[in-house]
């Protein structure tokens, strides 16, 4: 008998955590995975277009309104990750609740104060605190020294989470193989993310 309760305990772990994972998304998360998704498509059909192709120049301008505003060469010689993930929150309608920024080490900064004050907009957690879901960002240092704890500005990037399978977090991020690309993140039985390098989650709770 004792094993049967045990059994139906672990049942009943399994459903809960499947259904916090498949919980109905808020409209801005559709919005927010939908032109990410539309911003992978562009880059990449019929194939892959890098930074700089006519086809994108544009669209790549345009990423930077939300953050410097770059034209022509410029734009293709800075950095726009940030300004990318930027771009997409602004478009989803995230308003004042968004740090936009062309350094993701800002927004990553507002989202450990957002969580140090208990504003439930986007807030940064460390890996093994907390699962990840779509619309989530996944963050991880570009350079050496940097872990969770440290202030101030750093080289970092972070993908926007558009899927979920098979314990594997997909992740669409700007600016990487200078092109917007898919990163797969392995996840362990509770949701959390395994990648030693990452060292911060953002929630996004919009």
């Amino acid at each position: 008998m004792k094993r049967s309760y045990i059994i139906a305990a672990l049942i009943g772990a399994v459903l809960l955590y499947s259904f916090t994972r498949k919980k109905k998304m808020s409209n801005f998360k559709k919005k927010l995975i939908d032109l990410a998704n539309a911003e992978y498509t562009r880059w990449n059909t019929p194939t892959k277009i890098k930074e700089g192709d006519p086809r994108t120049m544009a669209q790549l301008e345009n990423y930077y309104t939300a953050t410097t505003n770059l034209k022509g060469q410029k734009a293709i010689d800075t950095a726009w990750s940030a300004s990318f993930n930027s771009w997409l929150m602004k478009q989803a309608g995230a308003g004042k609740n968004f740090n936009y920024n062309a350094s993701h080490s800002a927004y990553i900064q507002t989202a450990k104060q957002n969580r140090a004050n208990n504003i439930k907009t986007i807030q940064a957690f460390k890996p093994q605190e907390m699962p990840v879901q779509v619309g989530d960002f996944i963050c991880y240092p570009r350079q050496n020294g940097v872990t969770f704890e440290t202030p101030g500005s750093y080289y970092s990037h972070c993908d926007i989470v558009t899927e979920i399978k098979d314990n594997k977090a997909i992740g669409i991020g700007g600016n990487v193989s200078n092109s917007v690309s898919k990163s797969t993140y392995n996840l362990d039985s509770n949701g959390k993310v395994l990648n030693e390098k990452v060292h911060a989650i953002l929630k996004n709770y919009l």
